[in-house]
Protein backbone atom coordinates (compact mmCIF):
# COMPACT_ATOMS: atom_id res chain seq x y z
CA UNK A 1 0.00 0.00 0.00
CA UNK A 2 0.82 3.30 -0.49
CA UNK A 3 1.32 5.94 2.09
CA UNK A 4 -1.08 8.34 3.27
CA UNK A 5 -3.76 6.37 1.89
CA UNK A 6 -6.30 3.65 3.82
CA UNK A 7 -6.26 -0.04 3.87
CA UNK A 8 -9.09 -2.30 4.86
CA UNK A 9 -8.65 -5.72 6.09
CA UNK A 10 -11.23 -8.57 6.53
CA UNK A 11 -11.52 -11.30 8.95
CA UNK A 12 -14.30 -14.28 7.74
CA UNK A 13 -14.72 -17.43 10.06
CA UNK A 14 -17.39 -20.04 9.99
CA UNK A 15 -17.96 -21.01 13.30
CA UNK A 16 -21.40 -19.24 15.48
CA UNK A 17 -20.42 -20.11 18.33
CA UNK A 18 -17.38 -18.01 18.40
CA UNK A 19 -18.37 -14.77 19.66
CA UNK A 20 -15.11 -13.47 20.69
CA UNK A 21 -12.62 -12.04 18.04
CA UNK A 22 -9.69 -10.01 18.20
CA UNK A 23 -7.32 -7.80 16.27
CA UNK A 24 -3.27 -8.68 16.96
CA UNK A 25 -0.24 -6.80 15.00
CA UNK A 26 3.11 -7.93 14.81
CA UNK A 27 5.88 -5.41 14.15
CA UNK A 28 8.32 -6.62 12.48
CA UNK A 29 11.43 -7.39 14.58
CA UNK A 30 8.97 -8.36 17.13
CA UNK A 31 8.26 -11.80 18.24
CA UNK A 32 5.15 -10.84 20.73
CA UNK A 33 1.79 -9.61 19.47
CA UNK A 34 -0.12 -6.79 20.36
CA UNK A 35 -3.66 -6.58 20.63
CA UNK A 36 -5.40 -3.97 18.68
CA UNK A 37 -9.58 -4.41 18.67
CA UNK A 38 -11.42 -6.89 20.67
CA UNK A 39 -14.81 -7.74 20.51
CA UNK A 40 -17.40 -9.66 22.42
CA UNK A 41 -20.17 -10.10 19.66
CA UNK A 42 -22.20 -8.67 17.32
CA UNK A 43 -21.67 -4.75 16.87
CA UNK A 44 -19.73 -5.11 20.28
CA UNK A 45 -16.09 -3.75 19.24
CA UNK A 46 -13.48 -2.16 20.96
CA UNK A 47 -10.24 -0.12 19.65
CA UNK A 48 -7.74 -1.67 22.68
CA UNK A 49 -5.22 1.06 24.33
CA UNK A 50 -2.34 2.15 23.15
CA UNK A 51 -4.18 2.12 19.77
CA UNK A 52 -7.29 4.00 20.12
CA UNK A 53 -5.13 7.29 21.18
CA UNK A 54 -4.43 7.34 17.70
CA UNK A 55 -7.57 9.45 16.72
CA UNK A 56 -9.49 8.51 13.56
CA UNK A 57 -6.24 6.10 12.72
CA UNK A 58 -8.45 2.63 13.27
CA UNK A 59 -11.91 1.50 13.18
CA UNK A 60 -13.55 -1.65 13.25
CA UNK A 61 -16.70 -3.12 12.63
CA UNK A 62 -18.43 -6.54 13.11
CA UNK A 63 -21.38 -6.67 10.96
CA UNK A 64 -22.35 -10.07 11.99
CA UNK A 65 -20.55 -13.68 14.02
CA UNK A 66 -18.77 -14.32 11.38
CA UNK A 67 -17.16 -11.66 9.97
CA UNK A 68 -15.24 -8.47 10.89
CA UNK A 69 -13.02 -5.40 9.37
CA UNK A 70 -10.26 -3.48 10.67
CA UNK A 71 -9.28 0.33 8.91
CA UNK A 72 -6.23 1.43 9.04
CA UNK A 73 -6.36 5.09 8.07
CA UNK A 74 -3.78 7.72 6.90
CA UNK A 75 -1.16 4.56 6.41
CA UNK A 76 2.31 5.61 7.77
CA UNK A 77 5.24 3.67 6.95
CA UNK A 78 4.85 2.58 11.05
CA UNK A 79 1.98 0.87 10.03
CA UNK A 80 4.13 -2.00 7.92
CA UNK A 81 2.86 -5.26 10.45
CA UNK A 82 1.64 -8.45 9.95
CA UNK A 83 -2.28 -8.32 11.19
CA UNK A 84 -4.30 -11.53 12.38
CA UNK A 85 -7.83 -11.93 13.41
CA UNK A 86 -8.61 -14.65 15.64
CA UNK A 87 -12.09 -16.21 17.44
CA UNK A 88 -12.91 -17.98 20.93
CA UNK A 89 -15.66 -19.06 22.26
CA UNK A 90 -14.47 -17.39 26.13
CA UNK A 91 -13.52 -13.46 26.31
CA UNK A 92 -10.04 -14.37 27.84
CA UNK A 93 -7.39 -16.59 25.51
CA UNK A 94 -6.00 -17.52 28.63
CA UNK A 95 -8.86 -19.02 30.27
CA UNK A 96 -7.65 -22.51 29.00
CA UNK A 97 -9.75 -22.00 26.07
CA UNK A 98 -7.81 -21.82 22.49
CA UNK A 99 -7.71 -19.07 20.19
CA UNK A 100 -8.45 -19.83 16.42
CA UNK A 101 -5.66 -17.74 14.20
CA UNK A 102 -6.24 -17.16 11.17
CA UNK A 103 -2.43 -17.24 8.36
CA UNK A 104 -2.71 -12.88 9.37
CA UNK A 105 -2.16 -10.32 6.22
CA UNK A 106 1.28 -8.77 5.77
CA UNK A 107 0.69 -4.86 5.45
CA UNK A 108 4.03 -2.78 3.71
CA UNK A 109 3.66 0.83 3.31
CA UNK A 110 5.53 2.54 0.44
CA UNK A 111 7.79 5.02 1.73
CA UNK A 112 9.98 7.50 -0.08
CA UNK A 113 11.42 6.26 -3.06
CA UNK A 114 15.15 5.67 -3.34
CA UNK A 115 17.42 9.36 -3.74
CA UNK A 116 19.81 7.37 -7.01
CA UNK A 117 23.74 8.97 -7.32
CA UNK A 118 26.67 7.47 -8.78
CA UNK A 119 29.86 8.47 -7.87
CA UNK A 120 32.41 8.81 -10.31
CA UNK A 121 36.28 7.12 -9.79
CA UNK A 122 38.95 8.95 -9.01
CA UNK A 123 41.40 10.87 -10.95
CA UNK A 124 43.71 8.73 -9.16
CA UNK A 125 42.45 5.31 -9.96
CA UNK A 126 41.21 6.22 -13.89
CA UNK A 127 44.90 6.87 -14.33
CA UNK A 128 47.00 4.22 -12.80
CA UNK A 129 44.66 1.21 -12.71
CA UNK A 130 43.52 -0.58 -15.75
CA UNK A 131 39.96 -1.21 -14.24
CA UNK A 132 37.94 1.74 -12.61
CA UNK A 133 35.52 1.55 -9.98
CA UNK A 134 31.88 3.56 -10.79
CA UNK A 135 29.35 3.52 -7.05
CA UNK A 136 25.61 3.45 -7.24
CA UNK A 137 24.11 4.71 -3.95
CA UNK A 138 20.95 4.55 -3.14
CA UNK A 139 19.55 6.34 0.08
CA UNK A 140 16.58 7.20 2.43
CA UNK A 141 14.01 4.68 0.98
CA UNK A 142 11.20 2.25 2.77
CA UNK A 143 10.85 -0.67 2.54
CA UNK A 144 14.78 -2.69 2.37
CA UNK A 145 13.16 -4.78 -0.79
CA UNK A 146 14.97 -2.94 -3.76
CA UNK A 147 16.68 -4.20 -6.31
CA UNK A 148 19.79 -2.63 -8.39
CA UNK A 149 21.11 -3.23 -12.28
CA UNK A 150 23.98 -1.94 -14.43
CA UNK A 151 23.85 -1.21 -17.81
CA UNK A 152 26.09 0.18 -20.22
CA UNK A 153 24.06 1.46 -22.91
CA UNK A 154 21.17 -0.73 -23.77
CA UNK A 155 23.00 -3.79 -22.67
CA UNK A 156 22.88 -5.19 -18.92
CA UNK A 157 26.11 -5.86 -17.42
CA UNK A 158 25.83 -8.89 -14.83
CA UNK A 159 30.02 -9.48 -14.37
CA UNK A 160 31.97 -7.36 -11.95
CA UNK A 161 29.12 -6.07 -10.29
CA UNK A 162 29.42 -6.03 -6.33
CA UNK A 163 25.99 -5.05 -4.70
CA UNK A 164 25.42 -4.90 -0.57
CA UNK A 165 23.66 -8.08 1.06
CA UNK A 166 21.20 -6.37 2.19
CA UNK A 167 19.93 -2.83 2.80
CA UNK A 168 21.27 -0.74 6.52
CA UNK A 169 18.68 1.08 8.02
CA UNK A 170 19.14 4.57 9.69
CA UNK A 171 18.41 4.05 13.72
CA UNK A 172 16.66 7.77 13.77
CA UNK A 173 14.64 8.21 10.37
CA UNK A 174 14.42 3.90 9.41
CA UNK A 175 15.06 4.75 6.31
CA UNK A 176 17.36 2.37 4.36
CA UNK A 177 20.25 2.79 1.99
CA UNK A 178 22.45 0.37 0.05
CA UNK A 179 25.51 0.57 -2.90
CA UNK A 180 26.13 -0.97 -5.57
CA UNK A 181 29.79 -1.30 -7.09
CA UNK A 182 30.50 -2.09 -10.92
CA UNK A 183 33.69 -2.61 -12.39
CA UNK A 184 34.60 -1.58 -16.21
CA UNK A 185 37.79 -1.31 -18.41
CA UNK A 186 39.22 1.96 -18.80
CA UNK A 187 38.91 1.20 -22.33
CA UNK A 188 34.46 0.70 -21.35
CA UNK A 189 34.99 4.46 -19.31
CA UNK A 190 34.60 6.73 -22.45
CA UNK A 191 32.34 9.59 -22.74
CA UNK A 192 30.19 8.36 -25.38
CA UNK A 193 29.17 5.34 -22.99
CA UNK A 194 26.82 6.05 -20.88
CA UNK A 195 26.42 4.24 -17.52
CA UNK A 196 23.22 3.51 -15.61
CA UNK A 197 22.12 2.17 -12.09
CA UNK A 198 18.49 0.82 -11.58
CA UNK A 199 16.89 0.55 -8.81
CA UNK A 200 13.86 -1.08 -8.50
CA UNK A 201 11.41 -0.50 -5.53
CA UNK A 202 8.47 -3.05 -5.48
CA UNK A 203 6.55 -1.78 -8.22
CA UNK A 204 6.91 1.72 -8.42
CA UNK A 205 8.72 3.72 -11.17
CA UNK A 206 12.30 2.35 -11.28
CA UNK A 207 14.76 5.37 -10.19
CA UNK A 208 17.66 5.70 -12.38
CA UNK A 209 20.84 7.54 -12.56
Amino acid sequence: ANGSSNVTLTCQHDNSNHNRLFWYKQTKGSEGLSLLVFSIGQNQIEIEAPFKTHKSKYAATRPEIKMSTLLINKLETEDSALYYCATSTQISVNSGYPAYFGNGTKLTVLGDKPEVEILKPSGTETSCKQKVTLVCVAKNFYPDHVSITWTIGSKEIKDDVATDPYATQDEKTKLFSITSRLKVSKKEFKPQNTFRCTVRFYNETDKTM
